[in-house]
């Protein structure tokens, strides 16, 4: 049975169910929905993020903002193409340019959860909690440690729409349950995503719930114990991602001379029809003017990705819209097809040249350094204050001044979260803080926390 698309594009809005949203100002939901997360604190700090070169010198080098606004102008193409497509399957009150709105607002949101340093900060969080902070882990059930060492960015991302912005723990953002389906790249929970082949997941323990929430109100396929079947447009989300990361990253490591202009011309020519590939060579300017030459490449190799997508949709649909398609790892292109080939073989490029780049590498082991002393700080100050909430004594020394610092994050009685402040709610508390800090204002934190007080870095 296939999943319906009045149910799938669902206009309700989390934590405000069966109210009208207030301030909509004619805007189409999803629109609002995209102008919601762009104004939100946690999109704006994605600014000071890294993309894939932390501290990198060159203005022209993306950070998570401009790969986030960029990878939404994709989605946006990508919604609106299909949505053209499936006109006559849509509800009366869905236009076709609504389903881009949809896709780019839920790309907008598709790196929120990011901590600094990217992925390596990911890693190093979650090595925290494995080695320092293991003796934090009493008391909690297998599960919930099994949560708290892994930190995820997909995770951290729907905590960050639903829970811990603007409505903290009422909603989050309250964005409609469509953008929210649209969003989750693995509607799974950490608990489930021992069953399957990659151990990635979309959900903390806490959001379980939500996740539910979420999956019922659209009418997502249940594929077992808090686990789901992808929203159809999860995966035009996802897509749009892979051509950023495709053609982005490569661009980026022109800009830092790890990679050569005329070798990266040549990869993404190889998606471009004989005849457009000598239109688009016939403008090109010298290979030492990448810039302006990316500028003029960029939208045919658009062109071809998106529509290479888009077949790919089409051709799986009864799959995709059953919650029957592929495995977690699987995209809507074809490995023979000449995009797939670009997009595949960008991925392998990243592993082998760009991600072992010296100075990014050296950056990220320091970076394991800064975050484990604020997590050490942090998260002791934060368990130490949800024990001092039930015999109402005051935090001294250093904890006091973390949780001063720490503001509307720090366990109190007017902001708990369902559950109360458990050990392993005042983890993920500390987690939620640390993670949302940008680049510069960890590694400065850091220093100040080891008596040291830097020069004041770009934060």
């Amino acid at each position: 049975m296939s999943m319906e698309w009045n149910r799938l594009l669902s206009t309700e809005c989390i934590g405000i169910e069966g109210q009208e949203r207030p301030y909509a100002d004619h805007r189409h939901p999803f629109e609002h929905d995209g102008d919601i997360i762009t104004f939100s604190n946690a999109f704006r700090r994605l600014g000071r993020k890294t993309q894939v070169h932390p501290f990198a010198t060159s203005a022209h080098t993306h950070t998570r903002l401009t790969h986030s606004l960029e990878v939404a102008s994709v989605g946006r193409s990508l919604g609106n193409h299909l949505g053209e497509v499936l006109k006559d399957e849509l509800p009366c009150s869905i236009q076709p340019w609504n389903i881009g709105s949809l896709v780019r607002a839920a790309c907008l949101a598709h790196d929120i959860g990011n901590p600094p340093f990217g992925h390596a900060g990911e890693d190093a969080m979650s090595e925290w909690v494995k080695s320092d902070g293991s003796c934090h882990l009493k008391g909690l059930t297998p599960d919930e440690a099994d949560d708290i060492k892994a930190f995820e960015g997909n995770a951290q991302g729907l905590r960050a729409l639903t829970q811990i912005e603007n409505y903290v723990f009422r909603g989050g953002l309250r964005l409609t349950f469509a953008t929210l389906g649209t969003f989750m790249k693995y509607p799974w929970t950490s608990a489930a995503r021992k069953d399957t082949d990659e151990g990635k997941f979309g959900t903390y323990l806490s959001e379980r719930c939500i996740l539910s929430t979420v999956a019922m109100k659209l009418g997502m396929r249940n594929q077992g114990t808090d686990r789901w079947c992808r929203h159809p447009l999860a995966y035009l989300a996802e897509a749009a991602d892979d051509i950023c990361y495709a053609t982005i990253d490569l661009e980026d490591a022109v800009e830092l001379g790890i990679l050569k202009f005329d070798e990266v011309k040549e990869t993404m020519f190889d998606v471009l029809t004989p005849e457009t590939r000598k239109r688009v060579a016939a403008i090109l300017d010298k290979p030492q003017y990448h810039r302006i030459n990316f500028a003029r490449m960029r939208e045919p190799v658009y062109s071809a990705l998106i529509q290479a997508q888009i077949d790919g949709f089409m051709t799986n649909k009864s799959a995709i819209m059953q919650g029957s398609f592929g495995t977690p790892k699987t995209g809507l292109l074809e490995g023979s097809s000449p995009s797939f080939k670009l997009i595949d073989k960008a991925k392998k490029w990243a592993k082998a040249d760009i991600y072992s780049n010296r100075f990014k590498r050296e950056v990220e082991m320091g970076c394991y350094a800064a975050l484990g002393c604020i997590l050490n700080a942090f998260a002791g100050a934060t368990i130490e204050s949800a024990n001092r909430l039930t015999s109402g004594d005051k935090p001294r020394g250093l904890s006091r001044l973390v949780l001063t610092h720490m503001g509307n994050h720090a366990p109190s009685d007017d902001n708990a979260p369902v559950g109360g402040w458990s050990a392993y709610n005042c983890l993920r508390r500390t987690m939620d803080y640390v993670g949302g800090m940008t680049d510069g204002f960890a590694w400065e934190m850091a220093a100040k926390l080891q008596g040291i007080t830097p020069g004041r870095l770009d934060r």
